[in-house]
C-alpha cells in the first residue's frame, strides 16, 4: 500500500508537469477545449488500481529475435507459510502518512465549510430571483458577489452583483449569464470539486498548485470558446468588455467566477482568434490526446517497470523501506477437549494440493519454414501470429493494416475541386482512399480570419480600456490591474499584427 501510495504520487505529478508543458500548444492547434481535456490525465491515474500481476509478469519479459516461441511457465507455491510480520513501531513512514491525511483532512474540511458559507451569504443577501433554462437554474442579484459566478451542483445557480444592470450594457449581460451557464452545461463545477480532492491530496505538492490554477484557467478559456461558437465577430468586443469589467482578484474555490484575473491577457487575447476547427481537425486532435493519455497512463501504471523505478528511486533518496510488511499469521485455535468422549480414530492425510501452473505462450513471428505454425512453401513471407492454447490467431500484416488507413495527403487544391478545406477521393480496388487537405485555402481563409479577428480585438480592447477608465466602481489597486493587463495584450496584437 505504501509503495503504491508513493508511485501514485509521483506518477500524478509527472502527468501534472505534462500537461503543463502541453496545453499551450495544445490550445493553439486544436482548441481550448482538447488542452482542457488534458487534465483528465492526472485524475485518471489517481483512480488507476495496480497492474494484475499477470500484466506484469507479460510486460516485463523481454522480447527476443523472431521465429522464437515464448514460453513463460508461472508456478504458485501453495500451503507456503507466510514470514513474521515484524513488530509495528511508530516510525518515521507512520509520522509522514499521519501528517499528510492530517493536512489533506484539512484541507477539504476547510474548503466545505468556506464554500458553504459563502454559499450562504450569496443567497441570504440575494434580492432578486429569477429562473433561466427552463427553470433549471435560478439567478440572483446580490450584495455578496464581486462578479458574475456559478455556483450549486444538486440546486444551480447564477450570480450576479446588486450593480449587474448598471455597469453592464445589455449584450455584456446576455453574454456573462451565457458564460455562467455555460459552466452548469459542461458540468464545471463537478470538475472543480474533483480538482480541489486531486489537490487535496497534493496540499504539499507546489506542482499540484500551480496544475490547479492552470487547470481554471483552461477552464475559463474552454467556456469562453464556448460562449463565442458560431457568435459574430462583433459580439467579441461586448465579451471582452466584460471579462475586463468583472476583472477581480481569484482565489481556490469550488464556484466557477467570470471575474478572476488569472490569465486575464491569455482570455482577451483568444478573442482575436475565429479560427474553426473542422470535425477532421478536431477529431484528430481528440484521437492525438487519446493516444498520449493510453502511452502516459500505461508508462506510470502501479506496477510497471517505470513505476517499480520511481518506488526504487525514492527509497535510496529517503532510506525508507516502502515494501509493505506481511500481515501476522492468524494464531492457532486450541480446541479444548470434551471430557468423557471418545478419541476420534486419526483421519488419513489429505494428499498435496498440485501447484497450479499457468502458461503463457507468445509467436512474436514466423519465417515460413513450417516451424511454429508457419505456411509451407511461403519462405518469403514472415507472417506474425499468436497461439493461445493450441489456437492459431493470424494477425495481418503491415500491408494489409495500413490498406485500412486512408492516405492524408496536404497539398494546393484546383479550382475545379470541391470548394472544402478537404477533397476526397473514394477507393479504388486494391487501393487506399485519399483524403487531401487544401493547405492553399486553409491559408487564405486563415489569413482573413486571423486579420479581422485582430482588428476586432484591437477595437475591443481600446473600448474596453475607456469603459474601465470611466468605470468608478472599480478601486485603484483593480483598475490599474485591469488597465495593465488590457495595456499589455494592446501591446502584444501590435506586434502580432507587425510580424504579420
Amino acid at each position: 500500500m505504501i509503495g503504491w501510495a508513493v508511485e501514485t504520487f509521483v506518477a500524478t505529478t509527472l502527468l501534472m508537469l505534462l500537461v503543463l508543458g502541453l496545453r499551450s500548444p495544445v490550445r493553439k492547434v486544436f482548441g481550448p477545449g482538447i488542452a482542457y481535456a488534458l487534465w483528465l490525465l492526472p485524475v485518471f491515474r489517481l483512480l488507476m488500481p495496480p497492474l494484475p500481476e499477470s500484466w506484469r509478469e507479460q510486460a516485463a519479459a523481454p522480447v527476443t529475435a523472431a521465429s522464437d516461441v515464448i514460453v513463460y511457465y508461472v508456478v504458485e507455491p501453495l500451503g507456503a507459510a507466510p514470514e513474521a510480520a515484524a513488530q509495528g513501531s511508530f516510525g518515521l513512514p507512520m509520522a509522514i502518512f499521519l501528517l499528510w491525511a492530517v493536512g489533506a483532512a484539512g484541507f477539504l474540511g476547510f474548503h466545505l465549510v468556506s464554500h458553504s458559507r459563502f454559499c450562504a451569504k450569496l443567497l441570504r443577501k440575494a434580492r432578486v430571483d429569477r429562473t433561466v433554462a427552463e427553470g433549471k437554474v435560478r439567478v440572483i442579484e446580490t450584495d455578496a458577489a464581486h462578479g458574475p459566478l456559478a455556483f450549486g451542483i444538486w440546486r444551480k445557480y447564477v450570480a450576479f452583483p446588486r450593480d449587474f444592470a448598471e455597469r453592464y450594457d445589455e449584450q455584456e449581460r446576455a453574454l456573462a449569464l451565457a458564460h455562467e451557464l455555460g459552466h452548469h452545461v459542461r458540468g464545471d463545477l463537478i470538475a472543480n470539486w474533483v480538482a480541489l480532492f486531486v489537490l487535496a491530496i497534493h496540499w504539499f505538492n507546489p506542482v499540484a498548485w500551480k496544475a490547479f490554477r492552470a487547470f481554471r484557467a483552461d477552464q475559463e478559456m474552454a467556456c469562453d470558446a464556448l460562449v463565442l461558437a458560431g457568435r459574430e465577430a462583433a459580439l467579441r468586443h461586448a465579451y471582452g468588455r466584460a471579462i475586463v469589467k468583472s476583472a477581480h482578484g481569484g482565489a481556490v474555490s469550488a464556484a466557477c467566477h467570470l471575474h478572476t484575473i488569472n490569465e486575464l491577457k491569455g482570455r482577451l487575447r483568444m478573442l482575436s482568434k475565429t479560427r474553426k476547427n473542422s470535425p477532421i481537425h478536431l477529431a484528430g486532435g481528440m484521437i492525438g490526446v487519446s493516444a498520449l493519455s493510453l502511452v502516459a497512463l500505461g508508462l506510470t501504471a502501479s506496477g510497471s517497470q517505470a513505476a517499480e523505478r520511481i518506488k526504487s528511486n525514492v527509497e535510496a533518496a529517503t532510506g525508507i523501506d516502502l515494501t509493505d510488511p506481511p500481515a501476522p499469521p492468524a494464531p492457532a485455535a486450541t480446541p479444548t477437549p470434551v471430557p468423557g468422549a471418545p478419541a476420534a480414530p486419526e483421519a488419513p492425510a489429505a494428499p498435496d494440493a498440485p501447484k497450479r501452473e499457468h502458461r503463457v505462450v507468445r509467436v512474436i513471428t514466423t519465417d515460413g519454414d513450417g516451424d511454429h505454425g508457419g505456411h509451407h512453401g511461403d519462405h518469403d513471407k514472415r507472417q506474425r501470429v499468436v497461439i493461445v492454447n493450441g489456437e492459431r490467431i493470424d494477425i495481418p500484416d503491415d500491408a494489409e493494416i495500413m490498406a485500412m488507413v486512408p492516405d492524408i495527403q496536404s497539398g494546393h487544391c484546383k479550382d475545379g475541386d470541391p470548394n472544402a478545406m478537404t477533397v476526397q477521393t473514394p477507393p479504388e480496388p486494391g487501393k487506399r482512399q485519399v483524403i487531401r487537405i487544401c493547405v492553399n485555402r486553409i491559408e487564405a481563409q486563415a489569413g482573413h480570419a486571423r486579420h479581422m479577428g485582430m482588428q476586432s480585438a484591437m477595437a475591443g480592447l481600446r473600448h474596453a480600456r475607456i469603459a474601465v477608465e470611466a468605470d468608478t466602481t472599480l478601486s485603484a489597486d483593480e483598475k490599474a490591474k485591469a488597465l495593465r493587463s488590457i495595456d499589455d495584450a494592446i501591446r502584444e496584437l501590435q506586434q502580432d499584427q507587425k510580424d504579420d
